[in-house]
């Protein structure tokens, strides 16, 4: 089901049929117009292959992203070479952009692709998922977009992996769904909510299954907590969380509610203690089979930290005495399954966060799984208990807060999701979804492969090249030089050779050259590199000599040799170079600086010969942005530079972006362009359109184009495209018909990316 589209499998079916109902035409597969390549196209398409062929091919790119569970990931550089699209930045793994929900396979936690099984790519945290009986699922946690389609904080997923259009919850963008049952016609949601559309359900609200409609007829009143886990017996609900109070009733964690009316049922008394905080609910058996609500969560009465009652309220002999909180439960023949923060369990001393019980006496059965660290999610399928949680180590094998046991061995699966950051409470859920498995979660990655700062895609399959370089920081810029890749950035080693923030790559198998500038003691980074005339100019910040000569903040090597030039323009010690463009026999120097060759009264960009550093009349000797120049482009004899300056000295208001223009030796006045925040990326297509980026609200005035938006030259249009990434972009790259977006955003298009997307500008605003 999940393995291929239903709309897909039928095509090829349908053709299949035909081309075998009827006589066979001699036909060449490569012909375009013929039956033949449209068939085998759609099967190279559905299998993934990419081999060297007259049929088209097809780029998975889009599914990856780049991550870094220890600082805010970021693209600073694309480009391209031959069929390979290159990223430099700021992170150290890459992996499936999924969203954070992801169809998995059920053994190796593999994502399936989105060929077969389109990425939901939800925007924003996923913490509770159920099955639907009927080959879908509902998800439920706080998020606001699913597939790019509004969706508040819950959704209904179809079997195909498609949104359901019919099931639309009233929205509420301050709603946080933490758990989700299934009862009858009815979905249970439970979080942290005030009220339901105009109605005053606050914490706990039942809606219509198909519909999303809200169940008026049941409402419980107030809860003066998050209620995190709801399970059913019969006509009854059972909710766990961390209230107190439901209306007049003094409720510590858990409590019994009338189904059809959630009138609190006072036979079940409270039994845990003031305070109490219920992590997990999960229906099971006792021994002599009969149901039992089995607790775990933070309390010391009547038992600590876990307990079972019968439906009624009686409870039972069951008493594992963790001695620090579960966080949850699962049930497989007579073995209880807990997961936590805890070190020990009745009859194990020592048994770290997870372990097996027996569900008569909750001593201990199984205590052999070895994690690192607490568990926060169990969930068993068939015979495969999949675990969620911070850990990172399994039974002495790498497990990145996911992995799967298979009972009642106790033996370490194969399935291996490669989460990059631990999953804590509100946590997710893994579930059945025909022969694979939903996994519902905070992480919006999925197999994530170590790529530390500099990651090569292969164009066509989408998938990383194995065997690149390592850096131990990262990437600010590259530039692409005949068969030679130069990089520039705050990195100190490239696979543990030294490098100080200059370095080349030789090409096609990305291997490190020879060449050290020795660049000593650097404390910045190198910002900027563009060639001409023989030579590579590179720029940055807080360097005083390239290879032991003076050289401030910028420099030039030989392209044949590598070998230091004369050049040199001697930029304030102060200042830093951010941006450089080779035009002609010059080369345009932008940054934060107040002198060049000595002279302290050049500021922020003049442009300077190529053999010995000397400033020139370009682009003026007394009109200076009045701060950072950080991007230029040359496109049809203009310059196109953007920053963070807001005016030009003599000139005016010239906010953020300028166009100087070399036949006229003259800025645009008045400024065609502008930007009301930071702008780092302005990359053209041949046809004059032009994809802006940076860190502002829009271009010319726009409020609602943030980050990226898009003109067209000669009418200055700006275009109705606004992809709305929900954090800076530094970079773009136009190739092929397409731009690719790098930056620090998580969203775009209302759908979740891990730092770049690909984009013609034909995409429907976001909203």
């Amino acid at each position: 089901m999940a393995k291929i589209s239903f709309s897909c499998f039928s095509l090829i079916l349908l053709l299949t049929t035909f081309t075998q109902c009827k006589p066979a035409d001699l036909e060449s597969t490569c012909d375009v117009k013929s039956e033949s390549f449209l068939l085998a196209s759609l099967v190279r398409l559905v299998t993934g292959d990419r081999s060297p062929s007259c049929l088209p091919a097809f780029s998975f790119l889009e599914e990856w992203g780049v991550y870094d569970s220890t600082s805010i990931p970021k693209v600073r550089s694309i480009l391209s070479y031959r069929n390979h699209i290159l990223m430099g930045g700021d992170f150290r793994k890459v992996g499936l952009s999924t969203g954070s929900v992801a169809v998995l396979d059920k053994n190796s936690g593999t994502a399936i692709p989105s060929r077969f099984c389109p990425f939901l790519k939800v925007k924003g945290d996923t913490y509770a998922a159920v099955p639907d009986g009927s080959g879908g699922f509902y998800i439920g946690g706080y998020f606001t977009h699913v597939q790019g389609i509004k969706r508040s904080q819950v959704a209904h997923i179809l079997p195909g992996c498609q949104l359901d259009p019919n099931f639309i919850v009233t929205e509420d963008a301050s709603r946080n769904v933490n758990a989700l049952h299934i009862l009858g016609d009815n979905l249970y949601i439970g979080g942290l909510f005030t009220s339901w559309g105009s109605s005053p359900q606050v914490n706990l609200a039942s809606v219509n299954r198909y519909t999303g409609e809200l169940n008026t007829s049941f409402y419980i009143g107030t809860i003066n907590g998050n209620v995190s886990n709801i399970v059913s017996f019969g006509n009854s609900l059972f909710i766990g969380g961390d209230f107190q109070d439901i209306n007049v009733f003094s409720r510590d964690g858990l409590a019994k509610l009338n189904a059809t009316t959630g009138a609190v049922d006072t036979g079940f008394t409270n039994q845990l203690d003031p305070g109490a905080t219920v992590d997990d609910l999960f229906l099971g058996t006792d021994p002599q089979g009969s149901p039992v609500i089995y607790v775990g969560g933070t309390f010391s009465t009547p038992r600590s930290n876990a307990a079972a009652f019968y439906p009624d309220g009686t409870l039972t002999s069951w008493a594992p005495n963790p001695n620090a909180n579960v966080e949850a439960i699962q049930q497989y023949e007579n073995t209880v399954y807990l997961g936590g923060s805890f070190t020990s369990v009745l009859g194990a001393p020592t048994a770290n966060f997870l372990v097996g019980v027996d569900n008569g006496t909750g001593t201990a059965v199984k205590n052999d799984f070895a994690l690192d660290l607490t568990v926060t999610s169990l969930h068993l399928i068939g015979n495969q208990l999949y675990a969620l949680g911070e850990f990172t180590i399994a039974k002495g094998i790498t497990r990145y807060h996911a992995a799967a046991f298979e009972v009642p061995s106790g033996a370490l699966s194969n399935w291996d999701p490669s989460l990059d950051g631990s999953l804590s409470i509100p946590d997710g859920a893994v579930i059945p979804f025909g022969n694979d498995v939903v996994l519902a979660s905070n992480q919006s990655g999925v197999n994530l492969i170590p790529k530390k700062h500099f990651v090569v895609f292969d164009e066509a399959t989408g998938y990383p090249l194995d065997n690149t370089p390592e850096f131990d920081f990262g990437i600010v810029t590259m530039h692409l030089k005949g068969d030679r890749l130069f990089l520039g950035g705050s990195f100190r080693t490239i696979n543990g050779i030294s490098r100080n923030a200059f370095a080349a790559l030789d090409l096609p198998h990305y291997q490190l050259n020879p060449m050290d500038v020795q660049i000593p003691g650097i404390s910045g980074d190198i910002r900027a590199i563009t060639s001409g005339n023989g030579q590579i100019f590179f720029g940055g910040s807080d360097f005083t000599t390239v290879s032991g000569q003076t050289r401030n903040r910028v420099a030039a090597i030989s392209e044949e040799t590598l070998a230091l030039t004369n050049w040199n323009p001697n930029v304030e010690l102060a200042g830093l170079v951010s941006s450089l463009l080779f035009v002609g026999d010059a080369v345009f120097i932008g940054g934060l600086y107040t002198s060049l060759n000595g002279n302290n009264t050049i500021q922020y960009y003049r442009a300077v010969d190529t053999v010995s550093g000397t400033a020139i009349s370009l682009p003026s000797t007394t009109n200076y942005p009045q701060s950072d120049v950080s991007v230029q482009t040359i496109y049809e004899g203009k310059i196109y530079l953007g920053g963070i300056f807001t005016t030009i000295l003599g000139l005016g208001a010239f906010t953020n972006f300028a166009i100087f223009d070399l036949e006229t030796n003259s800025y645009l006045s008045p400024n065609p362009i502008y930007a009301n925040g930071y702008v780092n990326a302005i990359t053209p297509a041949p046809d004059g359109r032009f994809l802006v980026g940076g860190s502002f609200t829009g271009l010319n005035g726009s409020t609602t184009k943030p980050n990226a938006s898009a003109f067209q030259t000669g009418s200055y249009n700006v275009l109705d495209w606004a992809p709305n990434p929900d954090s800076t972009v530094y970079t773009s790259l136009y190739h092929n018909g397409k731009w690719y977006v790098g930056g620090e955003f998580k969203d775009a298009f209302n759908k979740a990316y891990g730092g770049f997307f690909r984009t013609d500008l034909s995409e429907p605003p976001s909203n």
